[in-house]
């Protein structure tokens, strides 16, 4: 093996054991992805108890839809979730992911500020 080839070896056994020593980092990002599918979820918000549809695609844009409005948020995956942006002048409002029994839960602080069904 050539140290061109055992260079690359090394970089790409680097880049692994990086992803498994930080599974609950990677399980996050990939959590924003599941819900980033461009599929319809139903959309609980905890504090409101109202029901929105969310739809984020995989490109960062979106959609978020009751029966008479809808906005069209930005979204993007980081470590522990999510963080979203929901008019171009707003504060980006980052969340935290994780799977419950009742769906996909997105919370702040400790609470759940709205929850993810299919």
């Amino acid at each position: 093996m050539s140290k061109k080839s055992s260079g690359g070896l090394f970089a790409a056994a680097a880049v692994a054991i990086t992803m498994l020593s930080a599974p609950g980092a990677y399980a996050a990002e990939s959590l924003a992805r599941v819900v980033a599918d461009g599929n319809p979820w139903e959309m609980y918000v905890v504090k409101r108890r109202v029901s929105n549809i969310l739809v984020f695609k995989p490109d960062g844009g979106g959609t978020i839809s009751d029966s008479m409005v809808s906005i069209h948020p930005t979204w993007k995956a980081v470590a522990d979730g999510i963080c979203i942006r929901t008019e171009p002048q707003a504060a980006e409002k980052c969340l935290m992911l994780k799977r419950t029994k009742e769906g996909i839960e997105a919370s702040q602080g400790g609470k759940a500020v709205f929850i993810l069904k299919r």
